[in-house]
């Protein structure tokens, strides 16, 4: 496995989520069915909100599929327990009731416990094999992934019920011990408020965060949860599917921040109630709880009625379940080419600690499987995987598996380091610039392009209110979707290519970030910073994250992406890498870092089967005597004794994330091998030579039970051959976590040494060892995307970098002109321009003829050059590339918006979608403290330099750029929406106050809660205010707000307007829809607040809006189109956040832009004289409204 070996001491049991449920499906269109990945997934939440909170069309609802892998097989366990409680629901409230019990209660009451224990009768037989499980009732709808996936699931059933057969004593002790586990929390957490349950109320957090902590306390006093509706029955039992875990197996580990509240939306019982921030009424605590109640029982009716919908044949609704390490899942599902050395050195084990292969059910993932299950996602999912493991591990298994659509995305959630700059800390987590990085993996977040999300991430308020002086890292959900994101994706891909000089030099840029840790600079600026930011610091240069496995595998993947001079690239990068000394530990890894890459395919010339046996018959090494022939690489098996690793047993499970490692000594070379395979059991070895071979018989009791470590690594030959009466050794590496440790296995950190040709422990092979019933001949090894044929590829692009190969500075597309009539434009001097046709994309004319020409990420067209070779038959366009973290000087921001289209149908890329009928609305209470929260949400969409530049509108006059001029128009908007200033308002027109033109009418009918973004959105209507519209209308609509815009805030809401509206479609666009006629999304670009050419199309016009009829009347319903308006919130890795208000920017009194009385807006208006409110376009209609006006005036 490409990720660090630690050892498996004290681990946690999560049985359930901490963090609130998304919509898996936000950012696929309603009319594609979703495959779903779920890596990581803990508990089904998010599973049991998509199904309820999925947008349909016409009421047809997708087929849903979700794969879900999880390396704790008691999760999947309680999961599928779940699911099957679902499908025999009777509906009725006791038995919802139970099922609430038996999934979040740590103790149980009797009703709750008979339902568990007779569940679990019911499933154990069908445990029993693929064959009885496929037989059983579940079936059509819960798929096992393997055998072993069963059998473990199956082994947590047959433990939960056997509980049921305990006697007196044995259910006493287990009950004590489980209650000793919970005390030994709460006393953990004395004088303590643990409030990270309030992320779960996003913007309410402030109103949640006593509540919160008081239900914690209850949650880990009585092991329930209490909402106040209900007498809660009295619960003596231990809840058995809390008790027992995959590493802990019956000892108490459940993860101490546990609690059932965090998983759902907090927010939804508090907006409306009244409660203020702080509040520490006993309501507050009820109302949370309720929250949960209410929402899982209407996730879990959503859940029921589709599992009754779905059959066998029609697949509308399944959910497949694989137990297993993430990453190994990932590389088992990629394509197969066959076995090879990697496959044989490094074959993909189930999990670490383990030595089984995995392997998938053949009846669902061979070629010829009858209902094939999806081995490429729309969505994957990786709620909670990151936490030892590297980025760059992620994407590259993950990548290859994402369906190749603009809407496919791959969500991660990220720690970034807080940094002198926020570019600082996203640089050390993608290990380089962003735009670098994004070109060479094919995968960009999709904030990084439009520099908003939609998005509000609550941890800012947790962590701000929460006490949390020095934090060293913010936790952000990122969205990522292939580059080239603007083009169709059945256009054949282009190809990048780099000089090979300005490749080495990006990709030794990247090793050095990569293992930074090592890196003795960094960690002498740390200790400079002094206390307590230093040991933070250090804390987090000590997290190892990546192996010389995943540098190999990183390179494997982009040499599928990039063209240039590999062998000469390789043969510079070893070179500098054997150079230099920034890492301390490069030299001694070095050998390992060759070993890897040779795996991967990189094959130094030095290293040929030539060159191995020439220097085998020059040193004769013993350990190779036997063997006939030597291949490059062989495996060396180190068995390791009990008594040693029993004596630091104790110590090793207190270190902090103790990693392991192998290290060879011989005549005075050492070297260190991070990329180790371990497990427990029994080593069986037979055979000679390159004929022998080692099967394990592991000891399922692991580090509980008396059986030897058995740690196998991949090494060189040749490495082998000149360590003539060497040793090999397993040792803990040594960081700040570990440093106890030396005074027990002093300064070497040596846990156990034995010589290299001492076959009492150590074993040399040709291929690594695995389990008894595996072998690594099937092992299907990662294999990247492979590239269309160069003949069938678009333009190339060629990427030149910076002076320090860090910043991407140019992006040159080649173009050869072929045809007779173009080739002869061309070579007749006939004029030549470019110019930018959208972000991504530029229009080269040459005479009459034009060009589209596309790059993989938003450029800049207004100072690109151009190259024409008229006799040569070519033009190059030379473009800068905009991505950059610091590019904050832009006036027209139409591009940020992105809408594209795939397979024809219009698709998001940049906003999440929201189904506003599931979004809960909510009216502020009469109390002015009760929404408190309300107004420091909104002002959270502007950064610290937009709020600035906002103050120096007001102190100095000068222009905020256009993207802070449009949050501006949308914070007035919200607060006069939601009468967070006085009197609430629902009509507004938008108005270009330059040209006097009004383009858009905006009709709020409500304002709800996106509760899986943790914000608010205005349900809203746009109608046009084209001439052909107006006139039907006029009486219909009452005064409207103005919403003045600049031209270029204009042009930007043309673009933005047909997002909101997208995000929220319940409709299916016409054949003749005219996004598809003009081929443009929005329609007329360019036009900015020209009323008469219509940004939006018309297929949503008059859908769904009887609400709208009964206020408005029909000729305003007629052409309105559904709206979803909310905040767009700045992007914590390009810029600081910022919540300062500045000085004197509330929003302005309301402005009246038509005629009170007939409703013409286009005409020169008079106010009324006497309270200066009301205006009319002539004395006849301020005559005629007197009568209805006196009563205000």
């Amino acid at each position: 496995m490409s990720q660090v070996l630690y050892w498996p001491g004290r681990t946690s049991f999560y049985p359930l989520g901490n963090t609130s449920a998304v919509c898996l499906t936000e950012d696929l269109p309603p009319e594609r069915n979703a495959d779903v990945l779920l890596l990581g997934c803990g508990d089904p939440r998010h599973i049991l909100y998509t199904v309820y909170a999925d947008a349909l069309i016409s009421d047809e609802p997708r087929k849903l599929d979700f794969t879900c892998c999880d390396i704790e097989a008691a999760v999947l366990a309680r999961n599928t327990l779940l699911f099957t409680l679902l499908a025999d629901h009777d509906g009725s409230e006791d038995r919802q009731t139970s099922i609430w019990n038996v999934f979040y209660h740590m103790m149980l009451d009797e009703t709750s416990l008979s339902l568990l224990i007779e569940q679990c009768r019911k499933l154990v037989p069908l445990a029993e094999s693929m064959d009885s499980w496929r037989r059983g009732p579940y079936s059509h709808f819960i798929v096992m992934c393997n055998s072993d996936t069963l059998s473990e699931i199956g082994r947590f059933w047959k433990l939960w019920l056997g509980t049921s057969d305990f006697n007196a004593k044995q259910t006493r002790r287990f009950k004590e011990r489980f209650q000793d586990g919970m005390k030994k929390i709460r006393k953990s957490f004395e004088g303590c408020r643990v409030i990270t349950s309030a992320r779960s109320a996003g913007p309410l957090a402030p109103v949640a965060f006593d509540a919160v902590a008081e239900q914690f306390e209850l949650y880990w006093v009585t092991g329930l949860t209490n909402d106040g509706w209900k007498k809660v029955k009295p619960a003596e039992h231990v809840n058995p599917t809390f008790a027992f875990s995959t590493t802990s197996g019956d000892e108490f580990s459940l993860f101490d921040g546990t609690v059932p509240i965090s998983g759902f939306h907090l927010a939804e019982t508090l907006a409306s109630s009244g409660l203020e921030i702080c509040d520490k009424t006993p309501s507050a605590v009820f109302k949370v709880v309720q929250a949960a109640h209410q929402q899982f029982s209407a996730w879990s009716k959503a859940v029921v009625r589709r599992v009754r919908n779905t059959s066998a044949s029609s697949a509308s609704f399944v959910v497949r379940m694989y137990a297993g390490e993430a990453l190994a899942f990932c590389r088992a599902l990629h394509p197969v080419n066959g076995p090879n050395e990697l496959a044989m050195h490094s074959p993909i084990f189930s999990a670490p600690w383990k030595r089984t292969v995995v392997h998938l059910d053949n009846a669902l993932y061979s070629p010829s499987a009858p209902l094939p299950a999806p081995t490429s996602f729309d969505v994957i999912e990786t709620p909670s995987v990151l936490g030892h493991l590297g980025l760059h591990d992620l994407l590259i298994a993950t990548t290859p598996l994402l369906r190749h659509s603009s809407s496919s995305t791959l969500h991660t959630k990220t720690s970034f380091p807080v940094a002198n700059s926020p570019a600082e800390g996203i640089m050390e987590r993608v290990c380089g610039d962003l735009s670098t990085i994004s070109l060479l993996l094919g995968v960009v977040p999709s904030t990084c392009v439009s520099r908003f999300t939609t998005y509000f991430n609550p941890s800012v308020i947790v962590s701000s209110t929460g006490g949390c002086p020095f934090a060293t890292q913010h936790r952000e959900r990122s969205a990522w979707k292939f580059v080239g994101f603007g083009r169709d994706t059945n256009a054949p891909q282009k190809a990048l290519s780099f000089s090979p000089d300005q490749l080495t030099g990006t990709l030794f840029n990247v090793y050095l970030r990569m293992f930074s840790d090592e890196d003795l600079d960094k960690r002498m600026a740390a200790m400079s910073l002094g206390e307590p930011h230093a040991l933070c610091k250090l804390n987090s240069l000590s997290t190892i994250r990546y192996t010389r496995r995943s540098f190999a595998l990183l390179l494997a993947y982009i040499r599928e992406r990039v063209h240039c001079d590999w062998d000469r690239v390789m043969d510079d990068l070893h070179t500098l890498v054997l150079q230099s000394r920034t890492l301390i530990n490069g030299s001694d890894l070095y050998q390992e870092m060759v070993t890897q890459l040779f795996l991967a395919g990189f094959r130094p010339s030095w290293l040929s089967p030539l060159a191995v046996q020439e220097l085998r018959f020059e040193e004769d090494p013993p350990v190779f005597r036997q063997w006939r022939a030597v291949p490059e690489v062989v495996t060396v098996v180190l068995v390791v004794p009990r008594h040693p690793i029993t004596k630091a047993q104790s110590d090793l499970s207190d270190a902090v994330c103790p990693y392991l490692q192998c290290e060879t000594w011989a005549n005075l070379r050492h070297n260190t091998f991070s990329c180790i395979s371990a497990s427990f059991g029994k080593l069986e070895v037979s055979g000679q030579g390159e004929n022998k071979v080692a099967v394990i018989v592991e000891d399922r009791a692991g580090i509980k039970g008396t059986s030897p470590l058995i740690v196998s690594f991949p090494i060189l030959s040749t490495c082998l051959m000149i360590a003539t009466g060497g040793t090999v050794s397993l040792a803990v590496r040594s960081t700040i976590g570990t440093m106890p440790l030396s005074q027990k296995l002093g300064a070497e950190m040596c846990l156990f040494k034995a010589l290299l040709t001492d076959e009492r422990w150590v074993h040399v092979l040709s291929k690594a060892p695995t389990s008894e019933n595996d072998t690594t001949n099937e092992v299907h090894p990662l294999v990247p995307p492979t590239l269309l044929d160069e003949t069938d590829q678009g333009h190339p692009i060629h990427v030149k970098m910076d002076e320090s190969n860090t910043l991407v500075k140019t992006l040159t597309a080649h173009l050869d002109i072929v045809h007779a009539a173009e080739q002869a434009a061309l070579t007749s001097g006939c004029p030549i321009t470019v110019e930018q046709a959208s972000l991504d994309k530029a229009k080269l004319r040459i005479g009459e003829y034009q060009w589209i020409v596309s790059f993989p990420l938003p450029i800049d067209i207004t100072n690109a050059k151009l190259r024409i070779a008229r006799k040569s038959k070519y033009v190059e366009v030379v473009a800068p590339i905009v991505l950059g973290l610091d590019d904050k000087k832009e006036r027209s921001i139409a591009g940020n918006f992105r809408m594209t289209f795939d397979s024809g149908v219009p698709t998001l890329w940049g906003m999440h979608r929201v189904n506003l009928d599931r979004c809960p609305s909510f009216k502020l209470p009469g109390g002015q403290k009760a929404f408190d929260w309300l107004a420091p949400h909104i002002n959270h969409t502007f950064s610290k330099r937009e709020n600035m530049s906002r103050t120096q509108r007001v102190l100095l006059g000068r222009i905020p750029d256009t993207f802070t001029s449009l949050k501006d128009s949308l914070r007035t908007f919200l607060f006069l929406a939601t009468g967070l200033v006085g009197e609430t308002h629902a009509e507004f027109a938008l108005c270009n106050h330059s040209r006097g033109e009004l383009y858009a009418t905006i009709l709020v009918t409500g304002v709800r809660l996106d509760l899986a973004s943790h914000t608010v959105v205005a349900d809203s209507w746009i109608i046009p205010m084209s001439n052909d519209t107006l006139d039907g209308r006029r009486r219909e609509i009452p005064p409207l707000v103005l919403l003045k815009t600049s031209t270029h805030e204009s042009e930007a809401w043309r673009h933005l307007l047909p997002l909101f509206i997208e995000r929220c479609r319940t409709w299916k666009h016409k054949p003749n829809c005219e996004y598809l006629v003009h081929n443009s999304i929005p329609l007329y670009p360019n036009a900015g607040s020209d009323p008469n050419k219509l940004p939006w199309c018309s297929c949503g016009m008059g859908v769904g809006t009887e609400a709208l009829r009964g206020r408005y009347g029909s000729a305003t319903a007629k052409y309105a189109t559904r709206a979803a308006i909310s905040p767009l919130f700045g992007v914590p890795y390009l810029e600081h956040a910022g919540t300062e208000e500045p000085v004197d920017v509330s929003p302005v009194r309301p402005a009246l832009t038509t005629c009170a009385a007939c409703g013409k807006g286009d005409v020169p208006l008079s106010k009324c004289g006497r309270c200066k409110t009301n205006k009319y376009c002539s004395r006849d209609c301020q005559v005629k409204d007197w009568r209805t006006h006196k009563k205000n005036c």
